[in-house]
């Protein structure tokens, strides 16, 4: 009984010596990398559009060595019953590589990826998560939105050619109940060239003609037009219409 007593002393007083001491100093955590920045989620025709910066930066400031690749979790949910606090049920949609970053678009150090094969009526959510080559994962940034029935495209788009320049007409969108128009975007690309991502206006559209200045003689220009419309507190750019080409050119 003697030797137990003792026994129960001595692991005592180790354990009291050992919570007295901090012990060695544990190595610092491997940086993660920042939060992807300038993200957006749209509705553009029958697609639902993210948009991303990569981070440049780790979390704590450091600078990355290497560009992440982003892994895109994507996730379904009822908009009239959503609860932000249930359990994720995400799953991995795409990585996409920064180098090559097909399916994904590279604009200059902005990338593009077009989600399609949406339900009407749908929520998705997206999950957006930068990760290292060594595995370090940034924290996610969450998006999500209602897909919604696509607004039709303006009808009867002209193209006419000028001398280096070109003129652009369509017919006026009308709003269905629920909607307002809120002008209309228009796309130009030079033959060959993939779809612009950003529409030649700075502003929506307020007319249904637009005159397109500075063009060069002898090349093909491809132009196609988008209502924006609001539909409850979402801003959806319809579906584009046929592309109209022209070639402007000196005595027209």
């Amino acid at each position: 009984m003697n030797h137990l007593k003792l026994f129960l002393i001595f692991g005592l007083l180790l354990l009291l010596d050992a919570c007295g001491n901090k012990g060695p100093v544990r190595p610092l955590d491997v940086p993660i990398p920042a939060p992807v920045s300038d993200a957006v989620l749209r509705q553009q025709g029958e697609n639902l559009v993210l948009g991303w910066r990569l981070p440049g930066k780790n979390q704590d400031g450091s600078p990355l060595k290497q560009t992440p690749q982003l892994d895109i979790y994507r996730m379904t949910y009822d908009p009239k019953d959503y609860c932000p606090e249930c359990i994720d049920r995400s799953t991995l949609l795409v990585s996409i590589n920064p180098e090559l970053p097909t399916p994904a678009r590279r604009i200059a150090d902005r990338y593009l990826f077009y989600d399609h094969n949406l339900v009407v009526g749908e929520g998705y959510q997206y999950k957006l998560i930068p990760r290292t080559a060594d595995g370090a994962v940034g924290v996610p940034l969450m998006l999500r939105q209602a897909y919604l029935r696509p607004v039709a495209a303006p009808e009867k788009f002209q193209a006419f050619a000028q001398d280096r320049s070109a003129r652009l007409s369509w017919l006026p969108y009308a709003p269905a109940a629920g909607e307002q128009l809120l002008g209309y975007q228009l796309y130009r690309r030079r033959d060959g060239a993939e779809p612009a991502p950003n529409p030649l206006n700075s502003k929506p559209l307020q007319k249904t003609r637009y005159e397109d200045f500075s063009l060069e003689n002898g090349t093909r220009y491809l132009y196609r037009v988008r209502a924006l419309v609001k539909r409850g507190e979402q801003t959806i750019e319809g579906i584009a219409s046929p592309e109209a080409d022209v070639i402007p050119k000196s005595g027209i």
